[in-house]
């Protein structure tokens, strides 16, 4: 009897033992099956939004793609991925975008370059070190879109007579839905730029030296990418009334600063028109290639506060003069109450 009952506790004992690994395994493969599930359930649901987006005139291409990411995450994978919408064509290096099974509203993408968009007439080609997304979506839609980028380098054509060329340390992009004023349909975007080198402002405002910009801006009737040209979707933003309010715009190029607030907005001529209030130091070489250096640029000189003595110093940076107004007005620039020679604004489109 006795040998009986030690026989018993033995097997119980050993039925405790391998009880939770049993039990791992059993998860491990009932896992397993919801990955898989899922998995699929993730790649049907990419064809269905791929195809309802073709009806819509998207056709997306992600050339070889693949799912993986077990056992926690869906990873999609496009050796190239490929936009056409209308007039518009962009195409992307390697994408690979991420989003855990238990947060799939969250998706975490990194982009390869080379970047090359065109709508017909404005063309932009792009590359970087490394570029990184996040996307923050609702059921009601995007929440949230971050871009972050180093070394990136871009060139632009065909906006303007000529070249836009641009190079920098990093770049990072902030978008969201504005909620106080989604009836105005309006987004708030933050902008961030380190050591830019733009040739074209070197030209402006003189100096070789890498610019710091930052932005906070906020734009209204804003209705998402619909495929139009530059020029079309410009029109349409304009007849809507929309307006690009300026929370904060300020640059640093060398001893050169600049800062900005105000609303701006497209006239009937296509011409950007509002009104922008300034402070700044430093600008004495851009007033006289405004001004042509005659003699009314010493007293546009004098009101800017851009005169020969040397401006008081805050942490080793000039100190901004507070300007007058900037008034952009029937294609015309004023400084408070005097309108600036030798500057017309042209049509942007």
């Amino acid at each position: 009897m006795a040998e009986a009952i030690l026989t018993e506790n033995r097997r119980r004992s050993r039925f405790w033992l391998y009880t939770p690994f049993v039990l791992l395994l059993l998860v491990a493969i009932a896992w397993s099956v919801a990955w898989f599930v899922i998995r699929n359930r993730a790649a049907e649901s990419l064809d269905a939004w791929l195809a309802a987006e073709a009806q819509k005139g998207w056709q997306w291409t992600c050339t070889d793609r693949t799912v993986a990411g077990y056992p926690f995450r869906i990873e999609i994978i496009c050796n190239t991925l490929d936009l056409k919408q209308g007039a518009v064509t962009a195409s992307f290096g390697r994408t690979e975008a991420i989003a855990q099974v238990y947060q799939p509203r969250l998706v975490i993408a990194e982009i390869a370059g080379p970047l090359r968009a065109s709508d017909g007439k404005v063309n932009v080609q792009g590359e970087w070190k490394l570029m990184q997304a996040s996307i923050h979506a609702s059921p009601t839609g995007l929440q949230r879109l971050s871009i972050a980028a180093n070394a990136p380098k871009f060139n632009v054509t065909g906006l303007l007579p000529q070249e836009i060329a641009t190079s920098g340390e990093r770049l990072e992009l902030h978008l969201r839905p504005n909620p106080s004023r989604a009836s105005e349909k309006a987004y708030d975007t933050a902008i961030f730029v380190k050591q830019a080198r733009i040739p074209l402002l070197d030209t402006l405002i003189g100096g070789a030296e890498p610019t710091d910009l930052n932005a906070d801006l906020t734009a209204t009737q804003v209705v998402g990418f619909q495929g139009r040209p530059v020029a079309e979707e410009l029109e349409r933003w304009r007849i809507a009334g929309g307006t690009l309010d300026i929370l904060m715009l300020s640059g640093a190029k060398g001893p050169r600063r600049i800062e900005a607030k105000g609303r701006l907005n497209l006239d009937e001529e296509h011409r950007p028109a509002g009104q922008l209030s300034l402070a700044a130091a430093g600008l004495d070489g851009l007033i006289g290639k405004v001004t042509g250096n005659r003699t009314g640029g010493a007293l546009l000189g004098a009101l800017l506060g851009q005169n020969q003595r040397a401006p008081e110093k805050t942490n080793g940076q000039p100190q901004l003069a507070t300007l007058p107004p900037l008034t952009l007005n029937n294609g015309f620039l004023a400084m408070g109450p005097f309108v600036i020679p030798n500057v017309r604004l042209q049509p942007l489109y």
